[in-house]
């Protein structure tokens, strides 16, 4: 075996090493999207789940905030405007926070169409129909497009729910 010989041999052994290292690489970049991809699932849920706990705690003045005609929402008590401009403020923020992690991949299609069928019944609200005129842009152009553009969700509307229609 000659010099060369020896040589080639080496560089052989260097690419087959460098070729499983970017093979070991790749399949540790896959693992870590999918565990980043299950932690923002989760960090979704929590934070719904803290949202929605915020809501119920305050159930009275969110009903009455996301059924308000203008009459209706002019009638209420600046109490219950500040608790319900409070609370779905921080929902939609919540909306807005899933749609930038849509929009970046993190969650998959599936998973965000049945989150954007509750995310626009609630737009569709009267109550949140007023508050959004009043609100609308501190919220990401982004989002607001989507909102916009949307067409109606499949699902019935909260206020429909309340009503018994």
């Amino acid at each position: 075996m000659t010099i060369e010989d020896i040589t080639a041999m080496s560089e052989l052994v260097g690419m087959i090493g460098v070729i499983a290292s970017l093979v070991f690489v790749g399949l540790q970049v896959r693992q870590n999207t999918i565990a980043v991809r299950a932690q923002v699932h989760q960090d979704i849920t929590n934070s719904y789940l803290a949202v929605a706990e915020t809501l119920t705690s305050h159930a009275s003045a969110f009903a009455s905030g996301i059924a308000a005609t203008p009459e209706s929402f002019a009638a209420l008590s600046d109490e219950d405007k500040l608790i319900y401009f409070g609370v779905i403020f921080g929902f939609f923020k919540h909306f807005e926070n899933m749609h930038s992690q849509f929009e970046r991949g993190l969650i998959d299609r599936d998973s965000w169409l049945a989150w954007s069928e509750h995310i626009l019944m609630y737009y569709r609200q009267p109550g949140v129909q007023i508050w959004w005129a009043l609100r609308g842009p501190a919220f990401s152009p982004r989002f607001r497009a989507f909102l916009a553009t949307s067409p109606a969700p499949k699902v019935k509307s909260m206020v429909d729910v309340m009503r018994g229609s």
